[in-house]
């Protein structure tokens, strides 16, 4: 009776700790996820160009991961939580989604070779165990030089996963300086940007390493964030951030030349305003069914989109026989099915396989037995 007690009280304990979901995040984390998708699909939607800067939204979920993760983990690391299984609750909630996409996008691209009556290269064999252990491929694996060709955003995916013992050891014995962190990064992320026009770097091989600047940055900025708006977040703040939403987007989504110093402010300044306006809004514009499930599904729509838009395209192709077969019925269509595919991929593919990997490892070591007398 005792022991059941112990156990209820632990449970009610654990929940008691465990931080209140911050629906308003939700929302923004998956309209991200669709405007990465759109930017990558401007043949679907039968355009040169969609969305010019998404890609800047990568950006904004480095910030949301640290916010999120310093929120959600913080609680649990100063009370006990051990790096190992830390690290396992972090791997069970990326890996597998990352390693089924490329398994998927490795079969899609050994079909459209057999296709074509070509033959697979080396260094494209090579790529998939490289990313199944999520080291970048050669830069001839690929013609775009992708660090990971089947999944060529696996590579935030990659920097995040190795972002967490550093997050660990901060939360459990630093827990300040997250901004000199921050900071620090954004210095020599300034002189990427303007020596080399902007920041888009990290999904290319002979880039990977800005990845790594861009990840530290805005990771460490929205683990700042997080500290900063614990208790409130003043009105000015929200003011700032809808303001840099606004200028955000419009260039994302408006404006076709590649200015530097905008890519820069927004990665720096304006995602961290953003996320420290949207994390205190209980709007319902925010807070909604709608952006739950868009946000349940937006890792999915991240990690598969590509995928479709290889098989759609090749497969209009075929039958069309015509590049151009894009248009933006077909591209809004698309979009609205790849959020209705991810939710059902959340729910019967990611959850499961997260609650499966995420399963305490019992270990116990083994018991002597004691030394048994030899009959003479």
């Amino acid at each position: 009776m005792a022991a059941g007690r112990i156990t209820d009280w632990r449970a009610v304990r654990e929940k008691l700790r465990a931080p209140q979901e911050i629906r308003s995040l939700n929302s923004i984390r998956g309209l991200a996820a669709l405007m990465v998708a759109t930017f990558h699909a401007p043949l679907l939607f039968g355009a040169a160009e969609t969305l010019p800067h998404a890609y800047m939204a990568v950006d904004l979920f480095f910030v949301l991961s640290g916010f999120v993760m310093l929120h959600v983990y913080e609680p649990r690391i100063t009370g006990g939580l051990r790096l190992g299984r830390f690290f396992q609750l972090r791997m069970a909630r990326l890996y597998p989604l990352l390693a089924i996409a490329t398994l998927l996008g490795f079969a899609v691209a050994m079909i459209k070779l057999k296709m074509l009556h070509q033959a697979p290269t080396q260094p494209m064999l090579a790529a998939l165990p490289l990313s199944l252990v999520l080291a970048p491929a050669a830069s001839a694996a690929s013609e775009q030089h992708a660090a990971y060709p089947y999944v060529t955003q696996s590579w935030s995916i990659v920097w995040e996963i190795l972002l967490c013992p550093m997050l660990f050891v901060w939360a459990r014995w630093v827990r300040r300086g997250a901004w000199a962190i921050a900071a620090a990064g954004a210095i020599v992320l300034a002189w990427i940007a303007y020596t080399r026009g902007g920041i888009d770097g990290g999904w290319s091989t002979p880039t990977f390493w800005i990845g790594a600047l861009r990840a530290l940055t805005a990771f460490w900025a929205g683990v700042a964030v997080r500290q900063w708006t614990r208790f409130s977040v003043p009105r000015l703040v929200k003011l700032a951030g809808l303001a840099a939403a606004a200028a955000v987007l419009a260039y994302v989504c408006l404006v076709h030349p590649t200015i530097w110093w905008a890519e820069y402010a927004s990665a720096v300044i304006g995602f961290p305003l953003i996320i420290a306006a949207a994390c205190d809004v209980r709007a319902r514009w925010l807070e909604n069914v709608v952006g739950d499930r868009i946000g349940e599904a937006s890792y999915s729509v991240y990690m598969l989109h590509n995928v479709t838009i290889e098989v759609i395209h090749s497969a209009l192709k075929r039958v069309m026989h015509t590049e151009a077969v894009g248009s933006l019925a077909l591209g809004l269509a698309w979009l609205a099915a790849i959020v209705c595919v991810s939710w059902l991929s959340w729910r019967f593919v990611e959850s499961p396989l997260r609650r499966l990997f995420s399963r305490p490892l019992a270990w116990r070591p083994p018991v002597a037995r004691p030394a048994t007398l030899s009959r003479a």
